[in-house]
């Protein structure tokens, strides 16, 4: 029983942890989708962005290509959970992609989408 109240109390925690890094990463991309695209069409992976919000198959993106598209949202939210970005970078990467196509069911972007960040704190806490 207290092995089970301990794991429930460090999930609530992370979860807190989570939703702060999640609001300052808000704020430092701001733009909602279209801000993101933005941010991945600077670093040369627009059309991969592109292909997460069309119809087809979703191309899969490198953490890497994430960590220099959007290094100040996953600075702050390492900061925020205590994780390391490049850990982050790679859940963002694995993450991204099924999020965008999810948001984007008519293939094109909506006006802001604030429902991308919760839609990534459901992944971290594995309720696809």
């Amino acid at each position: 029983m207290g092995v089970q109240h301990g794991f429930a109390a460090e999930k609530v925690e992370a979860e807190a942890k989570l939703r702060r890094a999640v609001a300052v990463a808000t704020r430092l991309g701001g733009g909602g989708l279209a801000g993101i695209r933005r941010a991945f069409d600077r670093v040369g992976a627009g059309e991969t962005f592109d292909t997460w919000v069309g119809h087809g198959a979703n191309a899969p993106i490198s953490a890497d290509v994430v960590a220099q598209a959007m290094p100040d949202a996953i600075a702050a939210m390492a900061v925020a959970t205590r994780r390391d970005s490049a850990v982050l970078a790679q859940l963002l990467a694995d993450a991204l992609p099924q999020i965008v196509d999810e948001l984007t069911p008519d293939g094109v972007l909506p006006a802001p989408a604030p429902g991308l960040w919760s839609r990534v704190r459901a992944l971290w806490r594995g309720q696809r």
